[in-house]
């Protein structure tokens, strides 16, 4: 069977994430749209993208406070309101994804998953797997879901990416990301910042900074991400952290490079 590739494209990638008017990088998605499709050419991998969301999301979410768990009519309009600003970016996205030749596909992430306490606990994947049979490339995203104990809360599309990689058994995960990779400190504030290549339950708690973004963002820091990458990792999926913004580095690690960034793996 051909090998299955979760992608997440970051946020801080596609979006110009630090301004509060929401806007699409379309330059950089352009040109990562491109690379997808040159890589899926050359390999022809079965492929599952899930897109973050830049200031559509984190900056609506923050101003009427999703990540708490006081109901308010006010939460429940911004509810509406970041899930519409997120749909709206997903759209996008796709139609930039079909410009190259991509079969691309949107899923909604809220029409189907339920959280208890931010965790994803149930989010049916039958469609996701009946689409990549075909070989279309199904694009979901960051969302605001159900949840259980605290009436909504915010799914990151950092969290679906390792429920989806569990639950479809895919060979490894890539993410897109502003960065090269992990590092030992932020490299955006400290010039000494080096690259950690290899991440693994032996050295993560020696990580003390990680470098990432320094725009808004409520779904949670780095450490919990690479946590549930780490859990990846005992399934025998690896994940790689990469940069996007530089020029075929992506099309590269799909095609299976492996030195280009930070790897998760046992």
């Amino acid at each position: 069977m051909k090998e299955l590739i979760i992608l997440k494209l970051g946020g801080s990638v596609i979006t110009r994430k630090d301004e509060n008017n929401p806007e699409i990088n379309r330059e950089i998605l352009n040109r990562v749209a491109k690379e997808i499709a040159e890589a899926k050419s050359k390999r022809n991998f079965r492929l599952i993208i899930v897109q973050g969301a830049g200031a559509f999301g984190h900056v609506p979410a923050r101003e009427y406070g999703l990540d708490k768990s006081v109901i308010e009519e006010r939460q429940l309009q911004g509810f509406s309101i970041t899930h519409q600003s997120m749909e709206k970016l997903n759209y996008d996205v796709v139609e930039v994804l079909k410009t190259y030749g991509i079969n691309a596909i949107s899923f909604q992430p809220s029409a189907v998953g339920i959280l208890k306490s931010a965790k994803l606990i149930y989010f049916p994947v039958r469609v996701i797997k009946e689409f990549i049979k075909l070989n279309m490339v199904p694009v979901g995203y960051g969302d605001v879901l159900i949840d259980e104990d605290t009436g909504i809360n915010i799914l990151s599309g950092d969290h679906l990416v390792p429920y989806l990689a569990r639950k479809l058994n895919a060979d490894r995960v890539v993410i897109a990301t502003d960065v090269d990779g992990v590092y030992d400190k932020n490299p955006k504030k400290n010039k000494d910042a080096k690259l950690i290549r290899k991440i693994n339950r032996e050295n993560i708690d020696t990580i003390i900074e990680i470098g990432t973004s320094d725009s808004v963002d409520v779904t949670g820091g780095m450490k919990r991400k690479l946590d549930e990458l780490l859990e990846l990792a005992e399934f025998s999926i690896d994940s790689y952290i990469i940069s996007a913004l530089k020029a075929d580095v992506l099309k590269r690690t799909l095609l299976g490079e492996q030195e280009l960034g930070t790897v998760i793996k046992k």
